[in-house]
């Protein structure tokens, strides 16, 4: 008797059965739960979300239609202006009403530009040399720039070939390069640069500024933004430098400005 072994069997299948179903039952009703949710979130985000997207869709409609309005009755004073002028003789105050003109038209041009880029159109990519747009582009500001009392210094590498748009890569340059003889300390170069990357290519722009606020840079691309009384005397739109950054993120490239030394900055 001290040696038999007894074996006890017990039948857990109404316990199994039940834990199966209480299982199945969690793991229902947690996906019924998740997708309950995943439906209310996507509802109430996109309500939330469409005013704000139809809002901005409207302004980007304002801005491109009331920038093709005013161009004619720009261009029909302009015209006028010129043939009174012609008419009466030089007057200082149609000089300054020419003056103001041609800085509207210049606004309305960045405006339109502007919104066809926003509205994201395909743009037309073909091989071009970079290196000859980049040199040609920056020299083309040569004269402006001397007169300013700024020299051009280019370190442009020979030959590159690039695919994009070519004369949206010179309005870049054109605007960079702009931008620096507006803003660049009395008497100081300005530095442009073009190099071959892994990933395609890299644009410098560098001059020296003064009263550099290195928390400032980020907000420079920001539309419409003008930044410390100095560049607001300067005669800007606040649109150049968030052009530029359409047309670098339309080429798949980014743009953004840091702070080389005390009082330089780099684009």
């Amino acid at each position: 008797q001290g040696d038999e072994t007894t074996y006890v069997f017990v039948d857990c299948t109404r316990e199994l059965t039940s834990f199966y179903s209480f299982l199945t039952a969690s793991v229902a009703i947690s996906c019924i739960g998740w997708l309950a949710v995943l439906v209310i979130v996507t509802v109430a985000s996109g309500a939330v979300i469409r005013p704000m997207v139809e809002s901005y869709s409207k302004q980007k409609r304002f801005i491109t239609d009331a920038s093709h309005e005013l161009k004619t009755p720009i261009t029909v004073i302009n015209t006028s202006l010129t043939v009174l002028e012609m008419d009466v003789g030089k007057q200082k105050w149609i000089d300054k009403a020419l003056a103001q003109t041609d800085k509207l038209k210049g606004l309305v041009d960045s405006l339109v530009s502007l919104s066809r880029m926003d509205e994201e159109q395909p743009q037309v990519l073909c091989d071009f040399n970079i290196s000859d747009a980049v040199y040609e582009t920056a020299e083309s500001f040569a004269d402006f720039a001397k007169e300013k009392g700024h020299e051009i210094v280019t370190d442009i590498e020979n030959d590159i070939v690039f695919k994009g748009n070519e004369y949206s890569v010179r309005q870049l340059i054109s605007i960079l390069t702009d931008n620096a003889v507006k803003y660049a300390s009395v008497g100081s170069p300005i530095e442009i640069s073009l190099k071959k990357s892994k990933r395609g290519v890299v644009i410098k722009c560098a001059n020296l500024c003064e009263n550099v606020d290195e928390s400032e840079l980020s907000k420079l691309f920001d539309r419409f933004y003008r930044g410390d009384k100095s560049r607001s005397s300067k005669g800007g739109y606040g649109i150049g430098l968030s052009l530029a950054k359409s047309i670098c993120e339309a080429h798949k490239g980014d743009i953004f400005a840091k702070k080389i030394g005390e009082n330089k900055i780099e684009f």
